[in-house]
């Protein structure tokens, strides 16, 4: 149940910022948080990560449904057992289906995250999540899935 919750409040989290990002800023305004470290930009991605594949938010749409539906039958013969996976599997998956509301409802997703001290491109909460989530699934399969394995035997 625990997993459950999680899922909803990073969900609603992402939902959260997007909305008050759409109230509150026209696409390209900026809020500055903090001069030349974080701005909050308004950004409309019609795309993939870095705007790659842009203007086609209906390829995204079926990749990310697909990949749910593989999961869901994957994940029944093969389920995850350790907390960091699944937190890992909560946190990729949340984040995924945050963006993928947007892209189906909005046709874009909201970014606003504009980190001023690197070049790099306007985020979202839900991008957030996924690296977090797939930084964690990267630490459990190569340092903690093999003893998972052996403890459960």
């Amino acid at each position: 149940m625990y997993y459950y919750i999680l899922a909803f409040l990073l969900f609603a989290a992402d939902q959260i910022t997007k909305y008050f990002t759409v109230k509150n800023l026209d696409e390209f305004e900026s809020f500055i948080a903090f001069e030349g470290f974080l701005h909050f930009t308004r950004f409309h991605n019609t795309g993939g990560p870095w705007s790659i594949f842009d203007n086609l938010p209906i390829f995204f749409v079926i990749v990310t449904i697909a990949i749910f539906v593989f999961e869901i039958i994957y994940f029944r013969k093969h389920p995850l057992t350790h907390p960091l996976s699944k937190t890992a599997a909560v946190l990729i998956n949340s984040g995924a289906l945050g963006n993928l509301a947007d892209r189906m409802f909005r046709g874009y997703v909201v970014d606003m995250i504009e980190v001023k001290f690197i070049d790099y491109p306007v985020f979202n909460f839900a991008d957030c999540c996924i690296v977090i989530g797939c930084l964690l699934m990267c630490i459990y399969v190569l340092f903690v899935a093999e003893q998972a394995e052996i403890d459960e035997t």
